[in-house]
């Protein structure tokens, strides 16, 4: 017994330490390369990858809907193949005690996540797009919609275009 919670312990102490790439992306590279990107097929949508997968050449991400009130579903992903390997629904059922997505739907948000080398992407229902490039923490850009700015505006900082900087 003891063994296994040293273990469980040791893998969410892991998952907290690891991000997504080991270099720095430069920002103004990842707006040049994204800024007419289209990240509709995301929309509503939270994922960032968390971790390396419990097996060889998969990660561990999550997969949530944008500002969503219950936990994400935590998805294992064959790194080769994009193929899913495992989602668990464990955290979302105890936070809300009922699925929110359907497994169809956590494999569409993940097609169109892979297609970008970013840590973690969450748009919003307005076309408003939040990206790290590096960590699966805070989006540090974001590229405003022109339909319309997102409440949370105020926390980022005029950059250029219509790209924005956490302050």
């Amino acid at each position: 017994m003891k063994k296994a919670i040293k273990i469980w312990l040791t893998g969410i102490f892991m998952i907290m330490l690891q991000s997504c790439h080991s270099q720095s992306n430069d920002l103004d590279s990842v707006i040049a390369k994204y800024d007419h990107t289209d990240f509709s097929g995301l929309k509503n949508a939270s994922v960032y990858r968390r971790s390396l997968g419990n097996q060889d050449n998969t990660s561990i991400y999550f997969v949530n809907i944008y500002r969503g009130k219950c936990s994400p579903y935590v998805v294992e992903l064959n790194d080769d193949s994009k193929a899913i390997v495992e989602i668990s629904n464990k955290l979302v059922l105890k936070s809300c005690g009922k699925d929110y997505l359907s497994r169809a739907e956590i494999e569409k948000i993940l097609e169109k996540y892979v297609l970008y080398n970013l840590c973690l992407i969450q748009v919003d229902n307005e076309g408003n797009v939040y990206i790290n490039p590096d960590r699966s923490d805070l989006p540090i850009l974001l590229r405003k919609s022109s339909s319309s700015p997102p409440g949370d505006i105020g926390l980022f900082k005029a950059y250029k275009g219509n790209w924005y900087i956490r302050k």
